[in-house]
């Protein structure tokens, strides 16, 4: 019982960082699921657990926030299709592959994808207005980042949100809150294929992963009318703020753990 309080409480944490700044939750989730059980007593997770638990909790926090999101008009249903759908199909495959990384390798991957996606964010932009996206821009482009980014986070379990908010900002060249908020919808489709791939390769405590769906399902839309009274300023030190210390303390166990 101890351990679905703890559960509980880390995914409402999750998931509400998921809708402050338009992830999936994972960049919170992973560090918080992996660190914070052994220190409170319980059995450490795996990285194949922490990924297969990750995966669930990402699902249905997506859901909540696309489902909050869906009448403010931030959504652009172009860019879900073309980005989500690849990352679907390719979520799957790195679902599956996962199974035959080792964790000090998972780790590594995703400490080194936090770390890209911070630097991202410090970047340069030229926003491209609020009405559309860069004009340089095809669908072939949009089609590679699902599925590239698809891949990698259906490995750690990631609906990929974390690479998806600054390459829609950098590449595509969206707003930021609308980038932050259509990401939601990418990843929700991304996650779909991750959790397909996890369950394939029984990943998945349900035991455990259906408190974290119920956590996704409440933080969520708190965090969603949060960020829309926040700056985007504030958004983007938020997010590079988590990922800074997601990536912080993942090398940190690689290392010194």
């Amino acid at each position: 019982m101890g351990l679905i309080v703890v559960l509980m409480i880390l995914g409402i944490i999750g998931s509400f960082f998921s809708g402050l700044v338009g992830v999936g939750g994972a960049i919170v989730m992973y560090p918080l699921l992996f660190f914070v059980p052994p220190l409170l007593g319980f059995e450490k997770f795996t990285s194949l657990e922490v990924s297969g638990l990750t995966a669930f909790q990402v699902f249905f926090s997506t859901l909540s926030g696309i489902l909050t999101h869906k009448n403010d008009g931030s959504l652009r249903g172009n860019l879900i299709w073309l980005i989500g759908l690849p990352a679907l199909v390719s979520g799957f495959m790195g679902g599956l592959v996962s199974k035959e990384v080792p964790d000090t390798y998972l780790n590594m991957l995703y400490g080194i994808l936090a770390i890209v996606a911070v630097l991202m964010m410090f970047l340069p932009k030229k926003d491209a207005g609020e009405n559309g996206w860069a004009k340089n821009v095809t669908g072939v482009l949009a089609v590679a980042t699902g599925s590239i980014v698809g891949f990698v986070a259906g490995m750690i379990g990631a609906g990929g949100a974390f690479l998806f908010v600054p390459l829609m900002i950098q590449v595509i060249r969206i707003p930021t809150r609308t980038a932050m908020a259509t990401s939601l919808a990418i990843t929700f489709l991304s996650s779909i294929g991750t959790i397909i791939g996890k369950i394939l390769s029984h990943s998945i405590d349900y035991r455990l992963a259906i408190w974290l769906a119920i956590a996704g399902l409440i933080g969520a839309p708190i965090g969603v009318r949060i960020s829309k009274k926040l700056s985007v300023q504030k958004l983007q030190w938020t997010f590079a703020g988590l990922l800074i210390i997601t990536a912080a303390k993942i090398w940190w166990d690689v290392f010194w753990g």
